[in-house]
């Protein structure tokens, strides 16, 4: 658990860092390969919402972490739930979860959505 904090500690970090350049960071010094894409939310209708449109995700199949990336996902998913169900849904609600434990250098990414 203490790596998996200090992985996403690095990542936010990153991506406060990188987000204003075009520059692609691959976040760790291995190459991780991503494995699986989740969505935790807390509203049913939302969760449904991002499963039917999971094939728009900016996430693929063995792409390495990189942080533009999560920067897009997340665009893209306050786009989906401000054009959906909610106008005035903020991006500060979207924030992803990554676990390198899965085996030699891959990763999963849960999206947690919350509603305030």
């Amino acid at each position: 658990m203490k790596t998996l904090k200090s992985i996403f500690a690095l990542l936010t970090l990153t991506c406060f860092i990188n987000c204003s350049t075009s520059k692609q960071a691959t976040v760790l010094e291995n190459d991780y390969k991503l494995e699986t894409v989740e969505y935790n939310v807390q509203d049913s209708s939302i969760e449904d919402l991002l499963y039917t449109h999971k094939d728009k995700t900016k996430f693929k199949k063995g792409q390495s972490i990189k942080t533009s990336t999560f920067i897009k996902e997340r665009e893209r998913i306050v786009k989906l739930i401000r054009s959906n169900t909610n106008s005035d849904f903020s991006a500060d609600n979207v924030s992803f979860v990554i676990d390198t434990t899965l085996s030699n250098n891959k990763f999963s990414v849960t999206a947690v959505v919350k509603l305030f």
